[in-house]
């Protein structure tokens, strides 16, 4: 049986050289049409001030004044 392992081989057994087909898929960036790529400017703009007013610490709210 050759194709068995021998420790009292004399030659070394080739190195058999495995290649796998990758499976990632390269986006570079601006090629491909991103949900965020259809939105206007002013949506935009209105989704930051959101987030920036959520992220504001409560004492910085918008008081009525009382008259």
């Amino acid at each position: 049986m050759s194709g068995e392992y021998s420790a009292a081989r004399r030659t070394p057994r080739r190195h058999k050289r495995v290649v796998r087909q990758g499976n990632e898929l390269f986006d570079a960036d601006g090629v491909k049409l991103e949900p965020g790529d259809m939105r206007t400017e002013q949506q935009r703009q209105a989704d930051d001030d959101r987030r920036i007013l959520g992220e504001l610490p409560p004492h910085w709210a918008v008081f009525e004044s009382r008259q």
